[in-house]
């Protein structure tokens, strides 16, 4: 089978499609009877293989007002590759132009088309504030978003809550395949003794640890706001660390004081998980995740979240009694879940993770779906 990815959203500073796409290469890798090619934005046009799979950039410029992620337009290029490559089953990452081109061509290269439901428009468009006519705007999403989905021969949704609000706004062909993770590469890591004081953290905070992209799409400036209200009610017991990229970082350098630390994307794998059994607790504000793939990975750390109960949050996520409904609520949540620590049960939490979120079974699942279609 010859398996074709597109996506704009492969950024050198990381997010969930990456991490999905890098699990996908890392699962092909031993898998000879899967011909993979991955089409991604670059700075130049380019080829390299990364173990089994071929990965081809397009020179691409930034999307408008981010340089976070490039935007593919060059539809003649895309066709020329996609004739090249002759896939049987093309996924599309990202709803924006890509599925025009390559629903263009499905009938005379003969392949099918796979939809992956990563970001919810509508969803993200509801928390970005300054948009205007935002009810006008989301009108235009839900109708874009039918039209891009519904033209596809499948759509795979990563939670049962993208999979409703699918076939809610009209969409039929949806099928839900959880994101996974190497829940063995977790446990393997061993913590870093001396790590909280490598970064002077007193022995005795409650670290509480957010990863992701300081970004309005993610709520981070109402997670700022929650943290400064958390450093009013308890100045002296608890430590933020901030781990990321985004237009908000000079917000929050500038929000946030001594019992805090922002550091940048961490690219190093391992690193991370050490930074993450380090902490305590992982914290989110994040209102738009179709998935929430951090909140997984934190948890197979042996870490309890404090989120939001939005989204897909319910399904992902195994102490749900930590969900909060609003901000006064998240800082309630804080209070009994830091003060509940040494009572979580982690074996139950991880366990949890393991049955529900194993790489391997995830796309064994996702694979088997590609031959029956």
């Amino acid at each position: 089978m010859r398996l074709l990815d597109i996506t704009h959203f492969y950024s050198e500073k990381g997010g969930g499609i990456k991490t999905y796409i890098q699990n996908k290469i890392e699962y092909l890798k031993d898998k000879e009877d899967i011909q993979h090619t991955l089409i991604i934005p670059g700075e130049e046009d380019g080829e390299l293989f990364l173990k089994r799979t071929k990965i081809i950039k397009i020179k691409s410029p930034y999307f408008p007002f981010n340089n976070h992620y490039r935007l593919l337009i060059n539809p003649v290029k895309l066709s020329n590759i996609l004739k090249q490559e002759k896939p049987d089953v093309v996924e599309i990452g990202s709803p924006f132009l890509i599925p025009t081109v390559v629903n263009s061509k499905k009938e005379s290269l003969k392949y099918k088309t796979v939809g992956f439901f990563h970001s919810n428009l509508e969803s993200v468009v509801e928390n970005i504030n300054k948009i205007k006519g935002k009810i006008i705007v989301k009108k235009i999403a839900r109708s874009y978003t039918y039209k891009t989905y519904s033209n596809l021969d499948l759509v795979i949704a990563p939670s049962y809550y993208v999979k409703n609000y699918l076939l809610d706004i009209g969409v039929q062909n949806v099928e839900v395949i959880y994101h996974g993770i190497d829940v063995d590469f977790f446990d393997k890591i061993q913590p870093e003794e001396d790590l909280r004081q490598k970064f002077n953290i007193p022995v005795n905070k409650i670290v509480f640890i957010y990863v992701g992209r300081f970004s309005e799409d993610k709520n981070f400036d109402e997670l700022i706001k929650i943290i400064k209200l958390l450093l009013q009610i308890q100045p002296n017991r608890f430590f933020f660390l901030l781990i990321g990229a985004g237009p908000l970082k000079d917000y929050a350098l500038s929000s946030l004081n001594s019992n805090s630390l922002i550091l940048d994307y961490i690219s190093d794998r391992e690193y991370l998980v050490k930074m993450l059994k380090m902490s305590d607790i992982f914290i989110t504000a994040s209102k738009t995740d179709t998935f929430g793939l951090s909140l997984v990975e934190a948890q197979a750390c042996g870490l309890p979240v404090l989120a939001y109960n939005k989204t897909s949050f319910p399904e992902i996520v195994f102490y749900k009694k930590y969900l909060a409904t609003d901000v006064l609520d998240f800082a309630s949540k804080a209070l009994k879940l830091s003060n509940s620590l040494n009572n979580l049960d982690r074996n139950l939490m991880k366990n949890f993770i393991r049955n529900e979120f194993d790489l391997n079974k995830n796309f064994d699942k996702l694979f088997r779906i590609y031959r029956e279609l």
